[in-house]
């Protein structure tokens, strides 16, 4: 069921392109990523590049991917 800001926010969605709603997204996708970064890094200070990358990638898909070449 929708609240009254829900339905606010799909009408003002809906008025915008194709390409703004995207700008959108991916702004809302890295917002996300850095907020779960931050997180990672503020339990894990020491935490190595690849293991925050591999922590990232669980948090987002569930699982870790291996950086062999990262």
């Amino acid at each position: 069921m929708e609240n009254e800001a829900e339905k606010k926010y799909i009408e003002i969605m809906r008025k915008k392109t194709g390409e703004e709603r995207l700008k959108i997204a991916m702004d809302l996708r890295e917002f996300v990523i850095k907020l779960a970064e931050s997180s990672i890094k503020s339990d894990r200070p020491k935490i190595s590049e690849k293991n925050l990358k591999i922590e990232l990638q669980k948090r987002i898909y569930g699982f870790g991917f291996p950086f062999e070449n990262s």
